[in-house]
């Protein structure tokens, strides 16, 4: 579980996996890492990963007796 700061400044605990979903909805001001807060808009926040809009690189190739990727 993390800590978290709401909008109303109201502490809660949260899973993890629900962290991510609350940073992009704006819906927290803060989150506890293990020995400090972090400030959404001041600290580093983990990259939110985007579409890439080009050509895939990264198929795989099978064939009878390999797998190239």
């Amino acid at each position: 579980m993390i800590g978290v700061v709401r909008k109303n400044f109201q502490e809660a605990m949260v899973d993890d996996h629900v962290l991510d979903n609350l940073i992009v909805s704006n819906k927290i001001i803060a989150f506890r890492r293990t020995n400090e807060w972090v400030v959404i808009g001041r600290d580093a926040v983990r990259e939110q990963r985007t579409f890439y809009p080009g050509e895939e690189r990264r198929k795989a190739i099978f064939g009878a007796d390999f797998c190239m990727r």
